[in-house]
């Protein structure tokens, strides 16, 4: 089966091979200025090349992967965690699902809590096909919609990337407060904006003893997605800042904060905070590129095992998911 980028090399060659047909039956039939011949053969061009790149994009966001799955052996329960906001006397929630397993000595064994943070286009139920897995082994996994998103739509938008840092600080928080949870081991897992959110929200907290961040930036300004159309126009519908001034981008870039704080500490206590963090990158991601895990890669000096370099899989790492599974297992485990 021909992979994507050979049939946009066809795709191209076909497209450009008519485009020119177009310019010469302008030029050399109907005597068209040069300036007319090349509005009409791009204009060619554009009409037949779009409609595929609309496509393929659609598909690498929304393509399901798994069948929802409805496991007999979890117990799955609704949670709302109250996300406290001084300026306002309502009270708002975040929704959320805390999964486990039903039998109570595999909890005891593993004594873990892990908080799943979704990416930019997903809610807490499109990663069912990956966290069940770790629910079965034992692992309480707490999957909650981020604000503007499911049943946390009404807490604010989209786009809030630091409020969403502001979020899951607030249910690591909620975590430490509740009785059943107290002593559980903390770690947290993100896709993509997720990722930054664990990172920059999460490295510096101590109580969480694992992070895995997957298709993860590095530095936001720089290498936020801005020449895919489709990304550009859903990040500005949901108030996603393309062009953020200097504070923002410090706070929303993990490269960044691990920068930011190596200078401020020393080499044990820096060593100590690497060996939690694990980074996952497919190099043929087009949304987040591969540079971004190599700059991450490049100032945490990750060891071996805190590292998984997938060759395909793009973004959404489509038929990755029992890889990821086992290095996740791997990782929480060790």
């Amino acid at each position: 089966m021909l992979s994507k980028n050979v049939k946009r090399a066809l795709l191209i060659y076909l497209d450009l091979i008519i485009s020119m047909l177009i310019w010469n039956v302008n030029q050399n039939i109907f005597g068209n200025p040069i300036a007319i011949c090349l509005i009409l053969s791009t204009t060619t061009f554009l009409i037949i090349f779009t409609p595929f790149e609309i496509y393929w994009s659609f598909r690498d966001f929304w393509f399901d992967r798994w069948t929802e799955m409805y496991p007999n052996d979890l117990i799955i329960s609704k949670l709302n965690i109250p996300i406290n906001n001084r300026q306002s006397k309502r009270k708002r929630y975040i929704s959320a699902l805390l999964i486990y397993p039903r039998d109570n000595k595999l909890i005891q064994i593993k004594n873990s809590i892990v908080i799943i943070c979704h990416g930019f286009s997903d809610s807490k139920e499109t990663l069912q096909n990956y966290y069940y897995p770790l629910a079965y082994h034992g692992h309480i996994v707490l999957a909650y919609d981020a604000r503007g998103t499911g049943g946390s739509k009404k807490l604010g938008k989209r786009g809030q990337f630091l409020k969403r840092i502001d979020d899951y600080k607030k249910i690591i928080n909620w975590i430490k407060s509740q009785q059943a949870f107290r002593k559980k081991r903390i770690s947290s897992i993100g896709f993509s904006i997720g990722a930054i959110t664990v990172l920059s929200g999460g490295f510096q907290n101590k109580i969480i003893e694992k992070i895995i961040a997957i298709s993860g930036i590095s530095i936001y300004k720089k290498n936020l997605p801005r020449f895919n159309p489709l990304i550009i126009i859903n990040y500005l519908l949901k108030g996603v800042k393309i062009f953020p001034n200097e504070e923002y981008n410090r706070k929303l870039s993990p490269y960044l904060v691990f920068e930011q704080l190596q200078d401020k500490i020393d080499e044990q206590e820096w060593n100590s905070l690497i060996s939690r963090i694990m980074l996952i990158h497919a190099e043929n991601d087009h949304v987040i590129k591969f540079k971004n895990f190599k700059e991450n890669s490049s100032i945490l000096n990750p060891f071996p095992y805190n590292k998984a370099i997938l060759k395909k899989g793009g973004h959404t790492h489509k038929k990755n998911e029992l890889i990821l599974v086992g290095c996740t297992l791997d990782f929480l485990d060790r």
